[in-house]
């Protein structure tokens, strides 16, 4: 899952992990792969992930409350995760943690759908 996960077996379908992971460390996100913050989160995720006129939520998976941030002109956009929000993506990508230290923050990740 996460990139520091590649040590331990992935998790099957419905398979529930918790991850440590380091702000700044870059970690693929596969699709159908759910996160769940255990504490407050600021993802990074590549704009690419997203096309042109049309709406967020239909790449996206996350609460209504999910705060999000897209800065104009950028590759990066960002989400904001509250203590147990869960976020989920329509394509697979690579992410990243923000934060202003090197505190690993605590992440469930739950594999929602098997791999072909």
């Amino acid at each position: 899952m996460l990139g520091w996960f590649r040590r331990k077996p992935r998790a099957s379908c419905g398979q529930e992990i918790i991850a440590s992971q380091p702000p700044g460390e870059i970690f693929p996100w596969p699709k159908g792969a759910a996160l769940t913050a255990l504490e407050e989160i600021v993802l990074a995720l590549p704009t690419a992930l997203l096309e042109k006129n049309r709406p967020m939520g239909e790449f996206v998976f996350g609460p209504d409350d999910m705060e999000a941030n897209m800065p104009p002109d950028a590759d990066t956009f960002f989400i904001r995760l509250a203590p147990q929000m869960t976020v989920s993506l329509a394509k697979p990508c690579q992410s990243y943690v923000v934060a202003n230290d090197k505190r690993p923050r605590r992440i469930k990740i739950t594999q929602t759908t098997k791999k072909a």
